[in-house]
């Protein structure tokens, strides 16, 4: 854009910016802060994308941990053996259909929320004394004991999830899914 004096100077048109440096300085000064202004708004968006995949996987993994403890409190309940219990008063859990409940509640959790890549480890311990099983859960989880043995001094339940988590920014930098690793248990009381 150029400013132009409508008032002749020895009979020719000047341009301010040559005559005038105070205006061509805030001229320059404008498109700066333009350039500034941009800039500043990319930083922010980056910003926002990074906090906003920062709480995809806080709420995945708060998700997948919830998943996780339902599906061992449902194994844990609906397996009982109950004949065990009648029988000889000691309280047992019939290990395959602890296992299918477990499983049955994760794979219903999953479909409603459209995923089918994800891993599922569901072990049981049914033995009055419970037991152990070591090298289990089988990869380090942050909400409990990870490459190490499980212990349970009841008839336990224990589900280990694995449930892949997509970016919203780090996607279009070309960062893999991002992997969270959740592992509960519950047991039955003597």
């Amino acid at each position: 854009m150029t400013f132009l004096s409508t008032t002749p100077i020895k009979g020719t048109m000047r341009d301010f910016r040559t005559t005038s440096p105070r205006l061509g300085i805030m001229w320059e000064r404008k498109a700066q802060s333009a350039v500034w202004g941009l800039l500043t708004m990319l930083v922010l968006v980056a910003i926002a994308g990074g906090l906003v995949d920062i709480y995809r996987l806080y709420a995945a993994r708060n998700w997948a941990y919830s998943v996780a403890q339902e599906a061992a409190l449902a194994g844990a309940s609906r397996g009982r053996d109950w004949s065990a219990i009648t029988g000889g008063g000691n309280i047992r859990l019939n290990s395959a259909t602890a296992q299918n409940e477990a499983q049955n509640l994760v794979a219903a959790e999953m479909s409603v929320r459209g995923l089918n890549q994800y891993v599922m480890d569901v072990r049981v311990l049914p033995d009055p004394t419970g037991g152990s099983i070591s090298g289990y859960p089988p990869s380090p989880v942050r909400l409990g004991p990870g490459l190490g043995t499980w212990n349970s001094s009841e008839p336990a339940v224990g589900v280990y999830l694995e449930v892949p988590v997509s970016w919203l920014m780090l996607d279009m930098l070309g960062n893999q899914p991002k992997t969270v690793r959740v592992f509960a248990s519950a047991g039955v009381a003597q």
